[in-house]
């Protein structure tokens, strides 16, 4: 019984081993960029404007958080035809509008060029896009098309049992480019045609990432490497955003005992990870970006 226990284990570890020479390298790649800036100027009155309401009207801003946060988030990945917010009944907030649907920002040019260059090299791409509330899918499909390549957007409305076969089928006429909401294809799906993953936005849900992320790398993937892009911008609530998503992926490894410092979890400020831990369930994580491009190096 001993012997034939010991002979399951030695299978068990030689088939692990096995897995793990079969994965492929994987790698995360935070993306700091730049807000024009009288974009970031507007962006900053607004948080301005809550932080103001805030110190006068606990009540009022609790009642318009959700409001502000989903604002401070997706103005700067679209900063026009955003929803005013009214203050009281004779008042309200009402962002500029500073760009167009045509006009060109850093996330596009930087979705461009890894476009441009894993193309080049034979590679085909996945980029999330988060909020789809705004117009990010139809405005990067166009502007790739634009530019030759082939897209398709993967809509809530094709059933989860048939995503993996619409992938499939629109792989095999010669798609270069899908688009997608990263909740639709979090799970039961293998995306191994795509060997670079985008993140133009990222959502709160930790889950949602880690499984979206790992789309492509998977046992039976035969390319050597999948590199995962997530792009942001510096000083607003994106950066915040996926300042909060690397802590909390910090202390889900860290319970999970397979720590990592790399990639989004380098983007952590948790030194001392038990007690940030406990932090984070009596009080919630909080966390202010100073410099994320150094804390990543």
């Amino acid at each position: 019984l001993v012997y034939s226990r010991f002979l399951i284990d030695c299978a068990v570890f030689l088939s692990l081993n096995d897995m793990g020479k079969h994965l492929p390298e994987y790698e995360e790649i935070p993306v700091e960029l730049e807000l024009k800036p009288e974009i970031k100027e507007e962006y900053d009155k607004i948080e301005s404007q809550y932080r103001s309401i805030m110190s006068s009207d606990r009540k009022l801003a609790t009642k318009l958080m959700s409001k502000f946060l989903s604002l401070l988030t997706t103005y700067p990945d679209q900063p026009y035809n955003a929803d005013a917010i009214s203050i009281g009944e004779n008042f309200e907030i009402k962002p500029k509008d500073l760009s167009t649907f045509e006009e060109l920002h850093e996330k596009d040019t930087a979705v461009l060029e890894l476009v441009d260059k894993k193309a080049a090299n034979g590679e085909k791409v996945l980029i999330y896009t988060s909020w789809v509330k705004i117009d990010t899918q139809d405005k990067l499909k166009k502007i790739l098309e634009d530019k030759g390549y082939r897209v398709a957007v993967l809509e809530q409305k094709v059933k989860p049992e048939k995503r993996e076969e619409w992938v499939e089928k629109r792989t095999e006429e010669g798609l270069d480019v899908l688009i997608t909401n990263p909740s639709l294809v979090e799970t039961g799906l293998d995306l191994n045609a795509f060997t670079t993953l985008i993140f133009y936005n990222i959502g709160y849900n930790l889950f949602t990432f880690r499984q979206a992320s790992r789309r492509s790398w998977r046992i039976n993937q035969t390319a050597d490497r999948i590199e995962v892009y997530m792009l942001y911008y510096k000083g607003v609530m994106q950066a915040r955003a996926i300042r909060l998503m690397a802590t909390k992926l910090a202390a889900a490894t860290l319970v999970e005992g397979n720590f990592s410092d790399e990639g989004l979890a380098a983007m952590s400020d948790c030194c001392d990870m038990t007690s940030e831990l406990a932090k984070a369930l009596t009080k919630g994580i909080q966390g202010e970006v100073e410099d994320i491009a150094a804390l990543y190096k």
